[in-house]
């Protein structure tokens, strides 16, 4: 699949992959870093209360330190609350490069707080960088989801989470302390780099051709658009008529409206469940805590660290390999395949470290395709509504997961992952097996059309 991708769509493919690493980068990267960084973030906070003649408990620290980290998902709802608004009024490129653009002020923020020691300034800034976020990874689905060829529709849509499992990868390793975890504030200014390429070479690029052509009415705009993403090769009246079978479905966004609506009811509880399912891998406190369950599973610091970037590196490797499959083998398969090995995974887990005192997590992950399923079941008036709905509820999951990991963990050792995880992967498993239709190289409006006959 990569190899025929390029060698159709080479600028296309290069220019997506731009694209979706420099917006995705930041959400991957400011996740990750704590988590290698923990004792000099840990340091830096004490040292900045300690300045202000103010004694910290572990305690008080526990409780800063779990503000800090989780504001990011507040944060991140505004962001994605924003979308609709930005995306239909302003179009999917300007909500690409004004969510950039607050990234990249978060980050001065987030660098000004760390060089006057100011542990609020860092707060503030990490909210900042969950607006951004927000904003910038819903317009990106968009943006993928709207631009691309069918035929490769999940493989570009895929490089969303690459990018993402990438950045993880990139922030564990500049968190060491010999690398960049001794100057934080030098590892926080680098999440700024990917956020101004991105922004740059989106100056570059025209709005989607489905926004252009539905959205604003323009069929000038829309078949240069659809020229400059697929090339002077394809038939450009095909593409516009294939897309004009979407407006037949556009009419007031509401949740009400969606809510009545029986396809766009299923499409928004099939996004909700399959980003849910995703969450209920670990990936939260893998990427906030993994380091930390190494530590309590029996291993020293540096193994503990050194497991957490192999865990990295493998869900990048695994991720990149996904791609190959998700225009072949479809997503419905891969969710409930992979979903399935997850749940046997994570049980495996629970299981044996209870038997042994070290042990390692085999986690599966479940790859792109939740990111951009939402994106797939819907037509255009209500993509943008919709994919906020569904990310919102991966956010609030995710918010929760992080907060409730350690301390049940402290409680019930490996088996808290049973109510936290199991449980509720089996039950998302079961409601896709029922209701989720094969989106695979089908036309937007034939998804919707054999959702509204389900």
């Amino acid at each position: 699949m990569w190899s025929e991708a390029l060698s159709h769509h080479g600028k296309y493919v290069l220019l997506m992959s731009v694209i979706s690493f420099g917006t995705m980068f930041q959400l991957g990267y400011v996740t990750a870093y704590p988590n290698t960084a923990f004792t000099e973030f840990k340091a830096f906070i004490y040292d900045s209360y300690e300045r202000r003649g103010v004694t910290l408990t572990e305690n008080h620290f526990n409780w800063i330190w779990s503000v800090v980290l989780n504001l990011w998902y507040p944060g991140c709802i505004v962001g994605t609350w924003a979308t609709p608004f930005v995306a239909e009024r302003f179009g999917r490129k300007v909500g690409l490069v004004v969510g950039n653009a607050i990234d990249v002020i978060a980050t001065g923020v987030n660098v000004v707080g760390l060089l006057t020691h100011l542990p609020e300034l860092v707060t503030v800034g990490r909210l900042l960088t969950g607006v951004g976020d927000g904003l910038a990874a819903n317009c990106l689905t968009l943006f993928l989801q709207e631009s691309a060829p069918t035929q490769i529709r999940g493989l570009v849509s895929g490089f969303q989470e690459l990018s993402v499992t990438l950045s993880i990868l990139i922030g564990m390793l500049f968190g060491l302390q010999y690398v960049l975890g001794e100057s934080l504030w030098i590892l926080t200014a680098v999440a700024a780099v990917p956020n101004c390429i991105a922004i740059a070479v989106m100056f570059f690029c025209p709005d989607t051709p489905k926004f252009l052509y539905l959205g604003k009415k323009s069929t000038i705009r829309a078949t240069e658009a659809l020229r400059f993403f697929h090339g002077t090769t394809h038939d450009v009246e095909e593409c516009l008529q294939t897309i004009s079978q979407e407006s037949a479905n556009e009419g007031k966004t509401s949740f009400r409206e969606v809510w009545n609506s029986r396809s766009l009811r299923k499409a928004m509880l099939l996004g909700s469940v399959a980003f849910g399912l995703q969450l209920m891998t670990g990936t939260v406190p893998i990427t906030l805590f993994s380091t930390e369950l190494f530590r309590r599973a029996g291993f020293n610091s540096q193994g503990a660290e050194m497991g957490s970037i192999i865990m990295a590196m493998l869900n990048c490797l695994a991720t990149a390999l996904s791609l190959n499959f998700v225009d072949r083998c479809g997503r419905r398969l891969l969710l409930l395949v992979f979903g399935s090995l997850n749940v046997l995974s994570i049980a495996a887990y629970a299981l044996f470290a209870e038997l042994s005192e070290v042990t390692t997590w085999a986690n599966f992950g479940l790859g792109p395709v939740p990111w951009y399923l939402t994106a797939e079941l819907v037509p255009q008036k209500q993509r943008s509504y919709i994919q906020s709905i569904a990310f919102s509820a991966n956010t609030v999951a995710g918010l929760f997961t992080g907060l409730l990991t350690l301390p049940l963990y402290g409680y019930f050792d490996a088996y808290s992952f049973i109510p936290l995880f199991i449980i509720p992967s089996i039950i998302c498993l079961i409601y896709l097996f029922r209701q989720l239709p094969e989106t695979k190289n089908k036309e937007i409006y034939e998804i919707v059309k054999e959702l509204e006959a389900r």
